[in-house]
């Protein structure tokens, strides 16, 4: 990944998202500093990279890492003098307040908006020519101005037409300016951020309207330029009503297909905070959850849902909590709070969004 791109945000510099080191310093200087040069040496000579610990922590346990992805992503762009592929969090600016998420992400936790300065997006403009990917994610990327920005300089020097995207997108909005450019690019996948079915999204992730997402993408669909997958952070809370999420997915994915155009979800799961982790989830919910899966015989939803899928199936009543994790798999002591801090921050009550929440604590 040093040797095409990195990953550049309002915060710091770093390898990708996985990296434990952030480097506060301009996106040039990142792209040539003795840091980076280093990782290219260990990388070329097959050493290790403490930064990419993670990653390797993951692939010694068959898991696939964030690494790997990356990979797959930018194997076909070339290694120049300026990077062929970003990953950009240019801003925290966010309409939603996700229970999961941090001031770092969202304008809503942090009660003000953090975003790159006017100096630093320029300095990202002079070493882009050589893009070939970026992935653009936040906060919330469909309302910042930043990358309103950004891509009107791409145009400008004559290669956004040349550039394939990634957008990870809440989709409570279609905004109409935004989505305009991202039709100059030469591929557009839409990265759905949705985490549960009907109310229980609207808690997860506050306060979107699941029916509005639902008609945005809908009308996605219709368009011929965009290509469009649902990336679902499951927790503790999306495995209350996860048969009608399921449920959800096929009708959606029959929409699609009626238009001519694919659809997939991917599942990632939260670990962090601890208390949403599905790991430390109740037995009883558990069980809920794995009966939900079962009830389905098949999906068709893309191959990294299908295996995910098959793994809970065979793994979710045998798990304890993650050894990354604090607490014991039946005490919800830590998840009650946690909630009840929630509701208090955001003055809801998880009730009024998942009924039968306290019925399998």
């Amino acid at each position: 990944m040093p040797f095409k791109g990195f990953m550049f945000t309002h915060r710091d510099n770093r390898l990708c998202c996985a990296s434990l080191s952030q480097k506060k310093m301009s996106a040039s200087e990142f792209w040539n500093s003795d840091y980076i040069k280093e990782v290219r040496h260990q990388m070329q000579n097959n050493l290790p990279v403490p930064d990419c610990q993670k990653c390797y922590a993951q692939e010694e346990a068959n898991i696939h890492s964030q690494r790997k992805t990356y990979d797959t992503l930018w194997k076909d762009y070339p290694a120049d003098t300026f990077p062929s592929a970003l990953d950009l969090d240019i801003s925290n600016f966010c309409n939603l307040k996700c229970i999961m998420c941090n001031a770092d992400r969202s304008s809503q936790w942090a009660g003000s908006v953090s975003s790159v300065s006017q100096e630093q997006l320029d300095n990202l403009c002079s070493i882009s020519s050589n893009v070939k990917q970026l992935t653009i994610q936040g906060g919330e990327p469909s309302i910042m101005p930043e990358f309103v920005y950004y891509f009107n300089y791409l145009e400008k020097i004559g290669i956004i037409g040349d550039i394939e995207i990634d957008c990870i997108s809440n989709l409570t909005n279609v905004n109409n300016k935004f989505y305009e450019l991202l039709s100059k690019f030469k591929d557009v996948r839409i990265l759905a951020s949705i985490d549960a079915y009907g109310s229980a999204n609207n808690y997860i992730r506050h306060p979107s309207n699941f029916e509005r997402i639902e008609k945005n993408l809908i009308e996605l669909s219709t368009r011929s330029n965009l290509e469009i997958a649902v990336i679902s952070s499951t927790q503790i809370l999306s495995m209350y009503n996860f048969g009608e999420f399921i449920e959800w997915f096929r009708k959606i994915n029959a929409i699609y297909k009626k238009n001519g155009k694919d659809f997939s979800v991917s599942i990632n799961r939260v670990t962090h905070p601890s208390p949403l982790n599905i790991s430390n989830a109740p037995f009883r919910l558990k069980q809920k959850f794995v009966n939900d899966i079962k009830a389905h015989d098949r999906f068709d939803l893309g191959p990294q849902f299908n295996d995910e899928m098959e793994s809970l199936k065979k793994n979710m009543l045998s798990e304890e909590p993650s050894s990354m994790l604090t607490g014991n798999v039946q005490d919800t002591s830590e998840l009650k709070q946690y909630i009840d801090k929630i509701d208090a921050d955001n003055n809801i009550k998880i009730t009024d969004y998942i009924p039968d929440f306290y019925d399998y604590l």
